[in-house]
């Protein structure tokens, strides 16, 4: 397939949370948070881990499935150190989304180095381009944060909302309050800021609704 050639398929956002939701239960029925997406790649479903040096400086990648679907390359830098643990997880939940959800294009591309697929996403459709991409990166986000997980972490910052007098903060800049306690609700996770952030946003948890600041719902 060439780049100009590729489409990809629209995906409804309920129908996309519910496939991650299912492949969590399949592949992590422990539930232990953080997901630990290093396991399920190489333990649950045999895949290669294969770091290499220099991959992001030379392509701007932190990891990226290969074709025949045996394996992911990741930055060796990044796989190997302890300080990058929360984005390599979300890198590997990232390239899960596009094994489990794009497995039909991998099998029409045919690329052998990380510089091959960069050619080839730099060069498909910018707007399926995009839809690829954020496909991928819903899946992994709720992959790694369970719906009712992230609801009981809310409810948590919302009584620190309370007891730190931001309840009116909260009503006149919601983002700027969610900047504030993020770093308390990705923790769980083992995901960043801006990943939390954008989930609490899409999960419709974010700004509360002010009936939950009631003395009488904490």
């Amino acid at each position: 397939m060439e780049p100009y050639e590729f489409e990809c398929k629209w995906i409804d956002k309920n129908d996309l949370w519910k496939t991650a939701d299912e492949i969590r239960s399949i592949y992590w029925p422990e539930g232990i948070l953080p997901v630990d997406t290093e396991k399920i790649v190489e333990l649950r479903l045999k895949l290669d881990i294969e770091p290499k040096h220099n991959l992001f400086s030379t392509v701007d990648m932190d990891a990226y499935l290969k074709t025949d679907l045996t394996g992911i390359v990741v930055d060796h830098d990044f796989y190997i150190n302890e300080k990058f643990a929360n984005r390599m997880r979300f890198s590997f939940a990232h390239e899960l989304g596009h094994y489990f959800l794009h497995k039909d294009y991998y099998s029409r591309i045919d690329f052998v180095s990380a510089k091959d697929w960069k050619y080839f996403i730099i060069n498909i459709p910018e707007n399926e381009y995009r839809n690829f991409e954020w496909q991928a990166n819903e899946f992994a986000g709720r992959l790694l944060v369970p719906h009712a997980e992230l609801v009981s972490e809310v409810e948590k910052v919302i009584k620190i909302i309370k007891s730190n007098n931001l309840t009116e903060f909260l009503k006149n800049d919601s983002d700027a309050v969610l900047s504030r306690v993020s770093p308390t609700l990705c923790k769980a996770f083992g995901i960043s800021t801006d990943v939390i952030e954008k989930r609490v946003k899409r999960e419709g948890l974010w700004p509360p609704n002010t009936n939950t600041l009631n003395p009488s719902s904490l």
